[in-house]
């Protein structure tokens, strides 16, 4: 079971490493652009209509609070508020005793408490596909009653009985859960899983085929079928060569679950308040049961199945076949764990990790590929713990650092050293924001660059990089205009829509290792890791000679702490290696025990099975259960003294770093979704549009100016108005979250969200209760784009949110608000800005109880 869990976090979409920018993001958006919708004239009172693509700066900025979560999977969701509850009254002692609760209705599952309510009234929505199923019900409903009433000889009757039969698959077409389990059952059961896992192509051809059906087959567009077979697909992709048929089944398995599930419970189980009990719990049991287990030497090891198994000497030790025992504390970290043993005889056990028996030495070198790396900077002007950006230099070497005063002249940074090649590249300590570009207005050559707080001097070398209009890119000389604005002498070309940063660039003069090099050995196949202990036998050399700590370079090389000297670091005489002595074991049997005892362990295991998928043999929360008990059995039985908090350490990094993730699909129908298709607002709006559709479709026929599209432009008109209460309810339906598309972060894609809000919707901004004319307003859509910086403008800077802070820009689109512009009339209001965000907790699970 753990053997398969393993294979399966090594896949590409069961993640076995948490995203590092988990947890909750809150912060602003401060808005300081417009695209422009009047049409102003010029100086000759000739109407210039500006580019509706790109905004302009505007005279003053507006804000908007941006809150954001990002889970273990590194998908984002935007929110409209979130609150901070503790799962125990009066208990916060850490991010294991509170919850992010971002849906309302959950509330009364937490004890009474005042709690932190992070909200932001500038985002609302509510769920497009309710809107869109009252829609879809309207729009077949109104063609079918216009062709209907085209023909000779129709009624009310003949009509409004076919806009009915047109509308009423639409009911069954809405219930999106319902055609998904459907899909599930008929084209990929677990049966089916298996064959795909097995490599059948048939049925993994056949239930795409399915899969493609249930997206396009009606308005809901649902994805999940075809999201869940690609995943399968990379999951299996993504085993190790040596997976055995029965892992490659469990694999897919799990994953197929992982979309099967209608509600996030694995995630939710994994984040709950009973795995944080169970770790602390068992962590306090492990520890006094290993503390009651008095650790055993080992004298020595030995080969064993010609070199496949390492043989432990112990004398007298006890053991049985079968027995689970931990060793630890050994010079050679690869045998250090937990295993099943296989007795020898009374004096000896083997466990089956392949023996290192050390070996001859070939060769003695300078070793220059360490860390810090310096570099020759005159006048630098830098001081220790400033941060500074290397570019267009080696790879290695290119991003964020951070500094280290040498002197006057040189700093170092935290990186290995590669080389000093030609091409060194800049760095660059102060950067900003790029919000526009105007021409000069004394009309000579130059752009206005606009650049809030940008903090520069006349004559000061810059750098632009980034922006979409090449001729801006480069290094160029400012003229200062006002703390938020300066020029460049180049010819204006417009204002980009990709902005770009600017930066003061200072050249590299060199890059150069530490003055004080170790010593790089040759050993061929040496098996070791770093921080591994050796012993150096016959070596011409009296330094080398001893016990050493190694630094792995690759499987056949690695480092000792022993600084080179040319003169004499090669000896002719090199000598050899073995490993150091030592180490101890334990049995686990008790420690084992002494957790089953626990109540907390076998509430998790009930739990975890009253998580699985059954119908897909699910075994992931299990074994993310069983993975949590051996961390702790491992940081338990394995130190000469246990201490629970280490042991509650190990557990809690290994939930973060090991237990498997599953991205699972994009969207899933929402509670308010579902609760609405099945509510009598929606199934009874089948009969009403379509004898409002016939009603008014044979009314408009017979008006001697009407065509086939103005009946049924009546029609449909007609269905919605009488469908104003089911569109009121659909209005109804919320979302707590809108999963964004992209990923979050510098190193990502950026991210990406469509805001809808509907017509009916009560926060839109058209309704007005008191008006009679307003009680219906427009459906608004809200395209909004963050783009991340590489980095911080400010990085130095404190934060009101938290420690983790992150920059970029923020781009919006709104349709709904105004008519559409531009020539092809598809271009909204454009509004843009910058975005600075705080990580407020790293819990990476919402609604987690």
């Amino acid at each position: 079971m753990l053997a398969c869990c393993a294979l399966v976090a090594s896949s590409g979409t069961a993640l076995s490493q948490s995203s590092p920018y988990r947890g909750l993001w809150v912060g602003e958006a401060t808005l300081g652009a417009v695209n422009e919708v009047a049409v102003p004239l010029d100086a000759n009172n000739i109407p210039r209509a500006p580019d509706p693509n790109v905004p302009t700066p505007t005279s003053d900025a507006a804000s908007l609070r941006l809150i954001l979560h990002v889970d273990a999977a590194g998908r984002t969701s935007l929110l409209k508020q979130v609150a901070i509850l503790g799962r125990k009254a009066g208990i916060q002692e850490s991010e294991n005793d509170i919850s992010l609760v971002t849906d309302e209705r959950l509330y009364g599952s937490f004890p009474p408490q005042a709690a932190t309510r992070i909200s932001s009234v500038a985002f609302d929505f509510g769920d497009a596909k309710a809107a869109a199923a009252v829609n879809q019900v309207a729009e077949r409903a109104a063609t079918a009653a216009a062709t209907a009433a085209a023909q000779n000889g129709a009624t009310q009757a003949t009509v409004a009985s076919a806009a009915q039969t047109a509308a009423a698959p639409v009911i069954t077409q809405a219930d999106a859960t319902a055609a998904f389990n459907t899909f599930l059952q008929s084209s990929l059961d677990a049966a089916k899983v298996k064959a795909i896992a097995n490599g059948n192509a048939a049925t993994l051809n056949t239930a795409r085929t399915a899969a493609n059906a249930l997206r396009d087959g009606s308005f809901y567009k649902d994805t999940r079928g075809v999201e869940m077979l690609d995943a399968i697909v990379a999951t299996l992709a993504g085993l190790p060569a040596s997976a055995t048929q029965a892992q490659k089944e469990q694999a897919a398995l799990n994953t197929a679950a992982a979309f099967a599930e209608a509600t996030p419970d694995y995630d939710g189980f994994l984040a709950g308040e009973l795995l944080g009990d169970m770790i602390s719990e068992a962590a306090a049991a492990a520890t006094t049961a290993a503390n009651g287990i008095a650790p055993k030497a080992i004298s020595g090891f030995q080969t064993a199945e010609s070199g496949a198994s390492t043989a432990v000497v112990s004398a007298g030790h006890g053991l049985q076949t079968g027995d689970e025992v931990a060793v630890f504390g050994t010079a050679v970290s690869a045998y250090n764990g937990i295993y099943k043993i296989v007795r020898i005889d009374n004096d000896r056990f083997r466990f089956p990790v392949a023996f290192r028996p050390g070996g001859a030495i070939g060769s003695y070198a300078a070793f220059n590929a360490i860390a810090p790396l310096t570099i020759e900077s005159p006048g630098h002007g830098l001081k220790t713990g400033d941060w500074i950006m290397i570019q267009d230099s080696l790879e290695s070497y290119n991003g964020k650092q951070l500094v280290t005063k040498v002197d006057a002249d040189h700093f170092s940074v935290d990186l290995p050293f590669e080389s000093d090649p030609a091409e060194r590249g800049v760095w660059a300590m102060r950067s900003g924001e790029i919000t526009g570009y105007a021409g000069t207005e004394s009309g000579s050559v130059g752009v206005k660059i606009t650049a809030p707080n940008h903090g520069l001097n006349n004559g000061t070398n810059i750098e632009i990089r980034g922006s979409s209009q090449a001729a801006y890119n480069g290094v160029k000389t400012i003229t200062r205009i006002d703390a938020d604005s300066f020029s460049i002498p180049v010819a204006f070309a417009g204002n980009p829509s990709v902005k770009g940063i600017w930066e003061i660039p200072v050249a590299i003069k060199k890059f150069t290792p530490p003055t004080v090099q170790p010593v790089l050995i040759s050993a061929p196949n040496h098996g070791l890791a770093s921080d591994d202990r050796i012993v150096i036998s016959g070596s011409g050399n009296a330094a080398y000679n001893g016990e050493q700590v190694v630094t792995v370079v690759n499987a056949n090389a690695f480092t000792i702490a022993v600084p080179w000297v040319a003169a004499t670091g090669n000896p002719a005489v090199k000598g050899s290696w073995a490993p150091a002595s030592g180490g101890k074991w334990r049995k686990t049997a008790a420690i084992r025990s002494a957790l089953d005892q626990i109540a907390k362990v076998s509430q998790a295991r009930t739990s975890a099975l009253n998580v699985k998928v059954t119908a897909y043999s699910d075994t992931r929360a299990p074994d993310a259960v069983e993975q949590l008990l051996n961390a702790i059995v491992l940081a338990t039985a394995t130190e000469e003294t246990p201490l629970a908090t280490q042991a509650g350490k190990a557990a809690a990094d290994a939930l973060a770093s090991s237990v498997a993730r599953y991205m699972g699909p994009t969207s899933t129908p929402s509670i308010d979704y579902t609760s609405f298709v099945h509510s009598s607002e929606f199934t009874g709006s089948v009969a009403n549009a379509a004898a409002a559709a016939a009603t008014a479709a044979l009314k408009e026929k017979a008006n001697l100016l009407a065509t086939p599209a103005s009946i049924k432009d009546k029609a449909q008109q007609a269905a919605l108005e009488v469908l104003a209460p089911a569109q009121a309810a659909a209005s109804r339906a919320l979302l707590p979250q809108l999963r964004m598309t992209g990923s979050f972060g510098p190193d990502g894609t950026g991210l990406a969200a469509e805001i809808v809000l509907p017509a009916n919707h009560p926060t839109n901004p058209f309704r007005h209760r008191r008006h009679p004319d307003h009680t219906t307003g427009f459906d608004i859509t809200r395209r909004v784009k963050l783009s991340f910086l590489p980095t911080d403008p400010q990085a130095n800077a404190g934060g009101p949110y938290g420690v983790d802070r992150i920059s970029g820009i923020y781009d919006e689109e709104i349709f709904g608000l105004h008519k559409p512009l531009g020539p092809n009339k598809d271009i909204g209001l454009k509004v843009r800005g910058s975005f600075q965000l705080h990580r407020v907790s790293q819990i990476d699970t919402l609604n987690g109880r």
